[in-house]
């Protein structure tokens, strides 16, 4: 796994929207629908969970299970388009749609940090960290981890190419409201997204902290993998993964 700054930074934004502002979701991918007992249904108006499932590449199949008219319930990550190699991306949510745990998967094994999350928060509580489907340790995000600390890094965090305000006039600029999202009524809604900046100000690796449901999530999901390059992180000059967690927040009138 490559080495990651797993400070965060997190910011929010508030998108007002209004009903007269909006459009048809794209329907990227295949769907597949469910019963209750996650057996086939013969169709939407006869299921309670659908999946999403989108091919990122010939190796990264990523399916996101949702509840019909409600937020998502895990999202799976596949190397191949049979879904019999699990490798990438693995998260799962509350009832409320708040993050329970999350982690990578590599080749059927668990790799790299896996974090934990109680109660409703959408920050860690604690993480296990793997190597190769082995257990390595087990910390609490309130408890410094002193194993490898260096009084000597100068660490510089990611920032968007145009700054923050550049960031806040992009999503504002490009979020636009779906027309499912209007179903469920008028007020607030909040979706956490976390991605990865890589070491070239590439985005990747993007899942949610918080989901709303599938039309919401979807058009986050697709402005923030279309965003312009970062700048990277740094550790003493050195360009490093950085781990970024952005709240937006729809409000519906």
């Amino acid at each position: 796994m490559p080495k990651q700054i797993f400070k965060i930074f997190l910011f929010s934004l508030i998108i007002c929207v209004c009903f007269y502002n909006t459009f048809s979701q794209p329907t990227e991918g295949n769907f597949y629908v469910f019963k209750a007992d996650w057996t086939p249904a013969k169709s939407i108006d006869d299921c309670t969970f659908f999946m999403q499932q989108i091919k990122k590449s010939d190796t990264e199949y990523v399916c996101r299970y949702y509840n019909k008219n409600g937020p998502m319930v895990k999202q799976e990550t596949y190397k191949d388009a049979q879904l019999s190699i699990p490798n990438g991306r693995f998260c799962w949510y509350n009832e409320k749609g708040k993050i329970d745990s999350c982690g990578l998967v590599k080749s059927f094994k668990k790799d790299g940090r896996w974090d934990y999350f109680f109660g409703d928060s959408t920050s860690p509580t604690y993480y296990i960290e793997y190597t190769n489907g082995k257990f390595v340790k087990q910390s609490s995000y309130n408890i410094k981890d002193t194993e490898n600390k260096d009084d000597d890094v100068t660490i510089q965090e990611a920032t968007f190419r145009n700054g923050n305000k550049g960031w806040v006039r992009y999503l504002e600029n490009n979020l636009i409201t779906p027309d499912r999202l209007k179903t469920l009524g008028r007020g607030s809604y909040l979706v956490t997204v976390c991605f990865l900046v890589d070491k070239e100000g590439k985005v990747s690796d993007l899942y949610l902290r918080k989901s709303v449901e599938w039309s919401a999530d979807a058009e986050i999901f697709s402005i923030i993998e279309k965003a312009p390059l970062w700048n990277p992180a740094t550790e003493n000059g050195l360009p490093v993964y950085y781990r970024q967690v952005q709240n937006i927040t729809y409000v519906v009138n």
